[in-house]
């Protein structure tokens, strides 16, 4: 896991912190802290959250790519264990 700085103002996002070239892909977790402004607040139920799948899960612990091999190509995980 590592974090990355960054900054979002008018519909932007703008890193902070470079991304190692070594990453490829991720998953990202956005942690909003939102910078002081007079009489502006976020309501909490602006904020959905959005249900994953166990497969997402997985592949956010960064385990994915571990375990992602030619045997395990055709196997449905969530079925092999009773996850549905």
């Amino acid at each position: 896991m590592l974090a990355i700085k960054a900054k979002y103002q008018n519909g932007k996002i703008t890193l902070l912190d470079a991304i190692p070239e070594k990453v490829k892909r991720a998953m990202l977790t956005i942690v909003v802290e939102p910078e002081e402004q007079e009489n502006e607040s976020v309501p909490a139920q602006e904020f959905n959250s959005t249900p994953i799948s166990s497969e997402a899960d997985f592949e956010a612990i960064g385990m994915n790519a571990f375990f992602d091999t030619e045997d395990d190509k055709n196997i449905n995980w969530e079925d092999y264990f009773g996850l549905k």
